[in-house]
């Protein structure tokens, strides 16, 4: 890893009266594999825009070292009208190459890891939402981002393709050095592929390596409850 990735002092996001984000202040390095962990509410997609670009945040200052080209991103749900007379691959064209209709370019290859070729001559809007999901990370990982930010990419997606997809993302990170950012509730995922957890309840409540972070106290913090109710939570869900 050489140098930071982002740097970020004292930021804090109020929407009106209500209080987003306070104060939290961290250091991701370059080539991480970052997971924002938290209950709901906590500002974790907040906190995930902001690292982009994409909100500014009322007060605080952060640093960005990387070239927004080379971003990708992957919303939590992207809405789509069912009745949109598009195709997936027609709407790949434009989301990855947004440079009009009368611009027809080839696609990207597609890493075919996450099944979505035989989807591309589907319309858009009857797709599952993991389907969705799948079409969305293998277009963007087809224009080989540096940086990739995921938020809660994989809900919606069966637990086998879930763990392909993050088997996947782990091989990106380890071999190629892409810096991968995503919001997460889920414990088990953070614990066995992030390198660097950001424990987040509008406040910044731990950072570091999972296995150093997640303890009974942190966890209390973090969810308001005991660490034994979290599990149950966590596995029922």
């Amino acid at each position: 890893m050489h140098g930071d990735l982002i740097h970020a002092d004292d930021l804090s996001l109020n929407f009106g009266d209500v209080t987003v984000l306070d104060k939290v202040g961290f250091v991701i390095p370059q080539g991480s594999f970052v997971s924002i962990l938290g209950p709901n509410g906590a500002g974790k997609t907040q906190l995930l825009r902001i690292m982009i670009g994409l909100l500014n945040p009322t007060s605080g200052d952060i640093t960005r070292h990387f070239d927004i080209k080379a971003v990708g991103y992957v919303p939590q749900r992207l809405n789509v009208d069912p009745t949109f007379p598009i195709t997936v691959e027609e709407f790949l064209q434009l989301y990855l190459q947004p440079r009009g209709w009368w611009v027809w370019q080839k696609l990207p290859k597609l890493d075919d890891i996450f099944a979505v070729s035989h989807l591309l001559k589907h319309r858009i809007g009857q797709l599952s939402g993991g389907q969705l999901q799948r079409v969305l990370l293998a277009g963007v990982l087809s224009t080989k981002p540096k940086v990739l930010f995921l938020d809660e990419f994989s809900s919606g997606i069966d637990p086998h393709g879930q763990a392909e997809m993050y088997h996947h993302l782990h091989k990106l990170n380890e071999k190629h050095g892409i810096s991968i950012i995503m919001v997460s509730h889920d414990i088990d995922v953070t614990a066995q592929y992030a390198d660097e957890v950001l424990c987040l309840n509008k406040q910044l409540i731990c950072t570091g390596r999972p296995q150093d972070v997640f303890n009974q106290q942190n966890f209390e913090k973090m969810y308001g409850i005991p660490l034994t109710k979290v599990n149950e939570h966590h596995h029922d869900a």
